[in-house]
């Protein structure tokens, strides 16, 4: 293949605005994909709200506190928001960030570090997680020359918060639960493995990158759902990603912390260069102004009661997918609990499931172990792109059943 190189004359936009529509001609369709992980989708104007605010700050740089007062203005509501929602005590800290990834990487950077000045000075400090905690985890441990030790869910598909406990060792430095995990769309019994870490004097981080702003809204609901967040006794920090279930553009997460302190040991500072101290709270440095912007939007426009209306509508369409899935043969892995659902069968071989509904056109992650489809949640305005689910669900089933589809080897990818 050839590289492309960089044009000598530049082009008119009309042409260009062309080749950019042009470029989506084979992507995937909302009314197919809505279920996919490519689509937080609030309806109404909030996207187009978000735009607009995002196109009057777009050449605005986020860097630290050194930015215009517009930008550090929405940045300190959204981060009081954040801590509201996750219920930090008086004195509580966050960081937004880029990514769950990057919430997750300064969260085991600040354990590190902490445990650095506890003392602790093993070669590989270790941070034990259950098999169904994120990738991102694993990543930390690379980066930061961590150990990751992984112990077995439960047969409930959770965190055993007693074979963590049979892990620890003098080298452990942090304990890791999800709200809810990635794979199986369940949380971990936060409180329990909370407490653990406390008794041994461990930092505990919570995952939830996935629920951190649904799950506050579905307790409100009623949902009877396990407490997880730094109210939580023993919890020492919290990733949430506003750009999922927070319904922000792409682009912006966080990590809180029970106080500042600790806070502290996730950052950076440098001053033996030229031009002074050089400190920041992110591995990013500059960041666009706009999306704070856009976030800020999006989280005022929406209020309270409107993160409640989204929560009412994504119960009411995990209920009908739970329904439909069911009517066409397939089963949910466990009951969903907080904006993931995981379909598999006990009459068909899932993944030739699989292998049909792609040729559809309806996309879908895929678990591994157990064996499952994998679809995210959204809160849809009409029932659509539930129906047209469903419909290819009982086709493809039927497919499967009649050999017409076979699995073609499955290999579950999350990048």
């Amino acid at each position: 293949m050839t590289r492309p190189t960089l044009p000598q004359n530049g082009a008119q936009w009309p042409a260009l605005h062309h080749d950019l529509m042009a470029s989506r001609a084979n992507e995937i369709q909302w009314d197919q994909g809505a279920f996919y992980y490519h689509w937080p989708e609030p309806g109404g104007n909030v996207h187009q709200a978000a735009m607009a605010a995002a196109n009057m700050f777009y050449t605005d740089i986020w860097l630290g506190r050194f930015n215009q007062p517009s930008i550090n203005g929405f940045a300190e509501e959204l981060e009081g928001f954040v801590l509201d929602l996750h219920e930090a005590p008086e004195g509580g800290a966050v960081t937004l960030t880029s990514g769950g990834t990057e919430s997750i990487l300064l969260a085991m950077k600040a354990a590190r570090d902490r445990a650095r000045t506890l003392g602790i000075t093993s070669v590989r400090p270790t941070i034990i997680a259950p098999w169904s905690a994120h990738a991102a985890f694993n990543k930390a441990a690379d980066y930061f020359d961590l150990e990751i030790i992984r112990v077995p869910v439960g047969e409930d598909l959770r965190a055993d918060v007693g074979a963590m406990a049979e892990a620890i060792t003098r080298d452990t430095i942090a304990l890791i639960g999800s709200a809810p995990s990635w794979p199986y769309g369940l949380i971990d019994p936060i409180p329990e493995i909370a407490a653990l870490a406390q008794k041994n004097g461990l930092w505990c981080h919570v995952d939830a990158c996935v629920g951190g702003f649904l799950i506050p809204f579905y307790r409100e609901l009623g949902h009877d759902l396990t407490p997880m967040n730094l109210a939580v006794p023993g919890v020492t920090s919290i990733s949430a990603d506003l750009h999922k279930f927070g319904f922000t553009p792409q682009g912006i997460s966080s990590v809180s912390f029970c106080d500042e302190e600790t806070a502290g040991h996730a950052g950076f500072s440098f001053d033996a260069w030229p031009c002074g101290r050089y400190a920041g709270q992110t591995i990013q440095g500059t960041k666009a102004g706009q999306t704070a912007a856009a976030a800020w939007t999006t989280m005022r426009l929406l209020g309270r009661d409107g993160y409640l209306d989204l929560a009412r509508r994504l119960s009411r369409t995990t209920n009908r997918l739970v329904e439909g899935a069911t009517a066409a043969g397939l089963r949910p892995l466990a009951k969903p609990e907080a904006g993931i659902l995981t379909l598999t069968s006990d009459d068909v071989d899932i993944f030739a499931v699989s292998e049909a509904l792609n040729r559809m056109g309806f996309p879908h992650c895929a678990v591994l172990n157990p064996e499952a489809l994998h679809y995210v949640i959204n809160p849809v305005e009409n029932d659509v792109p539930i129906d047209a689910l469903l419909e290819a669900m009982a086709g493809a089933v039927t497919d499967a059943k009649a050999s017409r589809v076979n699995r073609a080897g499955k290999q579950a990818t999350y990048a």
